[in-house]
């Protein structure tokens, strides 16, 4: 009974945070205008579940909850395509997104999007079962790693491999089934059937926590600090953006939210609010339930950070070169 429980759990938690395409509710037009201390323009915030979300728990419960008020109104995203639609039609004003999904919708969608800050660093992992164990990339040349074929985890952990020149194969198959999301990756690691894999939070949480055989060997980023042009840039796995013509006509509103946005930050990856941040995860739906938001946060560690200016235009230059993406002109990186 035990087992079935914990599996439940873990699928809905990989359900809430991969697979489900989901948003709180549509959002509305904002009609506001203004471009001075007193103006009252509602932001309306969209955040994703898992990593890029957590750091605006805090302001999510200072400020009404889910519910919002008349500063913010928060809208809940498991898809980030469905985001990404509500930014293009207008629909909500700010976006917690992967930092390349961000510079792909750039490219493709709309050039008038800035990035407004970093807002979540490394959150890849590798877990071993019972069986094995590693201490780092090196120790398992000539060994698999398993991990998702869609995303950034399959990017990353390739690019680390050819940077440190290790003879790793990298598969995305298992039993001639194909695991194309972290979830069907999580579902393998459920039934034991892989030796080593390579996951994000919250799946390391929901994966490690179904399997008890299971345990992380390896944060991804001291892999990514070995290779010498990196070892001081973070890999920069989440931000936030909005628009530019928002951004003209309310200054002073995305102003006044940063602030506020980087507080909550840096109070939900601060380990001493642990027990308070965990809760605000989970009354934001960030991650289904606290004691699964506060084993992520513990993992997550300096990972949940708020970096802006030319400190994050430099750590993103180096990630978008590294992952082998075209870099953006110089006004997509929003300065203050």
């Amino acid at each position: 009974m035990k087992k079935f429980l914990a599996t439940l759990l873990i699928l809905t938690l990989a359900l809430l945070s991969f697979t489900a395409c989901f948003r709180t509710s549509a959002p509305s037009k904002n009609n506001g205008t203004g471009d001075n201390a007193d103006d009252n323009t509602t932001l309306r915030i969209g955040y994703m579940s898992g990593p890029t979300g957590m750091g605006m728990a805090k302001l999510i419960h200072d400020n009404g909850g889910a519910n919002g008020n008349d500063k913010y109104s928060f809208f809940s995203y498991t898809d980030s395509s469905l985001a990404k639609a509500d930014l293009t039609k207008g629909e909500i004003d700010v976006i917690c997104i992967p930092t390349n999904e961000a510079l792909a919708y750039y490219n493709t969608v709309d050039k008038n999007t800035r990035v407004l800050a970093i807002n979540c660093l490394n959150s890849l992992y590798l877990i071993s079962d019972g069986n094995h164990n590693a201490t780092s990339l090196a120790d398992l040349e000539g060994e698999t790693i398993y991990t998702c074929l869609n995303g950034t985890p399959r990017i990353i952990l390739n690019y680390i491999i050819d940077a440190l020149g290790l003879d790793i194969k990298v598969s995305y198959s298992i039993n001639d089934t194909d695991m194309k999301t972290p979830a069907e990756v999580n579902a393998q690691v459920i039934a034991g059937n892989l030796p080593y894999a390579v996951i994000p939070e919250p799946i390391v949480t929901a994966a490690t926590s179904a399997n008890t055989s299971y345990s992380i060997d390896i944060n991804l980023a001291d892999e990514w600090a070995k290779i010498p042009a990196l070892k001081d840039t973070p890999v920069t796995m989440g931000c936030i953006v909005a628009n530019q013509n928002f951004i003209t006509a309310h200054p002073t509103v995305i102003e006044n939210f940063l602030a506020e946005y980087e507080a909550s930050v840096s109070y939900v990856g601060n380990i001493k609010n642990i027990e308070n941040a965990s809760k605000f995860v989970a009354e934001a739906k960030i991650i289904a339930a606290a004691p699964a938001a506060k084993k992520a946060i513990a993992n997550l560690g300096d990972a949940i950070a708020y970096i802006d200016g030319a400190e994050m235009k430099s750590a993103l230059e180096a990630f978008y070169t590294a992952i082998g993406m075209s870099l953006p002109a110089d006004e997509f990186y929003y300065e203050k």
